[in-house]
């Protein structure tokens, strides 16, 4: 998928809002295939998690990383993507708000 290549590729030149536009059109992509309910979905999810909290939007950033964290509960019984999942927005939480953390977590 060469918008997840060029993703990265902006990611890794700091160029955040060029990468978020590409995660979101590699999602749609995923979506139009019917593989929402997929592992490779969540990885993007996550991916745009990244991509928004280093370029600062914290909200969108919790709302990725929460619906991946949701997902992966229901996609995968493997113990150690589920905590994965969960311990990215816990990381998240612990830079944005620590009491919903500490409720989160």
């Amino acid at each position: 998928m060469s918008e997840f290549e060029e993703a990265l590729r902006f990611f890794h030149e700091k160029k955040y809002d060029q990468a978020e536009v590409l995660l979101k059109e590699a999602l749609k992509i995923l979506k139009k295939a019917e593989q929402e309910k997929s592992m490779g979905y969540i990885y993007l999810l996550k991916r745009l998690g990244y991509v928004c909290f280093c370029n600062r939007k914290f909200s969108e950033s919790e709302k990725y990383f929460k619906i991946a964290s949701d997902m992966t509960q229901l996609i995968s019984s493997n113990p150690a993507n589920v905590f994965a999942s969960r311990m990215n927005l816990l990381i998240l939480l612990t830079h944005t708000d620590l009491a919903k953390a500490l409720e989160y977590g």
